[in-house]
């Protein structure tokens, strides 16, 4: 059964955190995505994954795990509704670079959330995304851990990022606006994304089964930790990423517990 209060208790807020607001929604984003890893561990060991919202709630909270889009926006959605905010469900594209093109209808979900008389795009599910609240009006803005930009027309908007083309370790390179998602206005509810979620995770060459990985964010100022197959990287605030090389499954083990509280044997 649903409860925000064990929810809160798993992303460390209080149970008594106030009224519904753009302080608080903030607040919220901010500790599910410190607590909270977006993960693959069930897909690429053909667990199977599920779009409701009970099973993503029972993973994330009681399982103490983390997921993809579908189960963290699921679920980080439906706590926001109980403590009280106007939450939609939207359908997003995700850029294909190597195409240079957006990709189908459903391939990622995001949250609009209704809060101070004004609608916020949320996502706690789309990796190194932007780690607070964005208006939903065009413009560009100061974000963590990096600038973004809203371009609104009619109902959908599309979310660019000032990337950085810098790799690991080198000195810093120019950066280019890059385009992330094209997201429509229009609420939808979960089962929209099931049969997505299933091709995602039974497609033959897809990186979801193919290539482990957790991440997550480690403060507001923009630090990450992002564990691979072969790599750990981090990053201190929006500076250069480290790397180090993982040369074993025991090594991944152990760092996928010490930096994310996974117990790899118990996903498999």
């Amino acid at each position: 059964m649903f409860s925000a209060e064990r929810y809160l208790a798993r992303i460390g807020l209080d149970a008594q955190i106030g009224p519904p607001s753009v302080d608080l929604l903030a607040a919220l984003q901010l500790a599910h995505l410190i607590r909270v890893p977006f993960e693959n561990l069930h897909a690429f060991h053909h667990r199977g994954v599920r779009t409701d919202v009970e099973w993503s709630y029972a993973k994330v909270v009681e399982q103490q795990r983390g997921g993809w889009c579908f189960e963290l926006n699921g679920a980080f959605g439906a706590l926001l509704r109980r403590l009280g905010f106007a939450v939609d469900y939207a359908s997003c594209r995700v850029w294909e670079a190597d195409l240079a093109d957006w990709g189908p209808r459903h391939d990622h979900l995001g949250l609009i959330v209704h809060a101070d008389g004004a609608r916020w795009f949320v996502d706690v599910g789309f990796g190194d995304c932007c780690i607070h609240p964005l208006l939903v009006e065009s413009g560009e803005r100061v974000a963590v851990p990096r600038a973004a930009r809203l371009d609104l027309g009619g109902a959908a908007f599309t979310l660019t990022e000032l990337m950085s083309a810098g790799s690991a370790g080198s000195a810093p390179a120019p950066s280019e606006w890059e385009p992330q998602l094209h997201v429509a206005l229009q609420p939808v509810s979960m089962p929209v994304f099931e049969r997505r979620s299933t091709f995602l995770q039974t497609q033959p060459g897809l990186s979801w089964t193919e290539k482990a990985f957790a991440t997550r964010a480690l403060d507001a100022t923009g630090s990450r930790v992002t564990l691979r197959m072969d790599v750990l990287r981090s990053r201190d605030g929006t500076g250069a990423w480290t790397e180090s090389a993982v040369s074993s499954s025991e090594e991944w083990s152990s760092l996928l517990m010490q930096h994310f509280g996974i117990d790899d044997g118990n996903v498999r």
